[in-house]
């Protein structure tokens, strides 16, 4: 007997087969596909995008001369919103890492930061001077103590200055840790407009701290 799905296995190979456009959403902490409610436009385009079976968003072939920009709106999801250029979605399959916001059910061993970046340090009386639109990027030391190893996943602060980024480690990776637990990172931040510092401090492996980072 043959089992239910073997008849929509063919559909959705047509789908990709006559795809122009297919878009990967993943939760950046668990690396699993997000498509449920969820919304993906691509403006310029005349069609919606088909979400097949394996979590994809798919456009099927159509001219692409107005196709502008993808937005990304995550509903209930505690991701960013998002907007990719034209000139920065790859074809045919464009995979996009979502960004955490502060409120995201981080479970225990995740080690991530969720902070904020100010012009200056916060005095008493005085109203902080948020840095919107900056990158935020995360290295860590590798246990030979020598090698400083770049975490893919970036972070961009908003109109209030918040981010929040993680730290995720592959099988063979192993961070230096000192007697208290705790990794060497070093935290860099780009203006928009060009202009990077970056901080280095002490992280417990494994954990989710709340910082706050003063340009000056």
């Amino acid at each position: 007997m043959s089992r239910p799905f073997d008849v929509r296995l063919p559909l959705e190979q047509a789908y990709l087969r006559e795809a122009m456009l297919a878009v990967e959403l993943l939760d950046p902490v668990t690396l699993e596909r997000v498509s449920h409610g969820v919304k993906v436009t691509a403006v310029g385009l005349t069609s919606t995008p088909i979400v097949n079976f394996g979590g994809l968003f798919v456009w099927l072939k159509q001219p692409t001369t107005n196709f502008q920009k993808l937005i990304i709106e995550p509903g209930t999801w505690p991701f960013e919103r998002m907007e990719i250029p034209v000139a920065q979605v790859q074809r045919p399959l464009h995979t996009v890492e979502l960004k955490p916001l502060a409120n995201y059910p981080f479970t225990p061993g995740i080690t991530a930061i969720r902070g904020s970046l100010y012009e200056k340090t916060v005095q008493l009386g005085k109203p902080p001077e948020p840095i919107a639109g900056a990158t935020i990027r995360l290295e860590w030391l590798h246990e030979d103590n020598v090698s400083w190893i770049p975490s893919p996943a970036t972070a961009v602060t908003n109109a209030k200055g918040d981010f929040t980024t993680i730290l995720r480690f592959a099988p063979v990776e192993v961070p230096a840790q000192n007697a208290q637990g705790k990794m060497s990172i070093r935290l860099f931040a780009k203006r928009a407009a060009g202009g990077e510092k970056h901080h280095e401090f002490q992280l417990p492996h494994g954990r989710v701290a709340d910082q706050t980072y003063a340009w000056d």
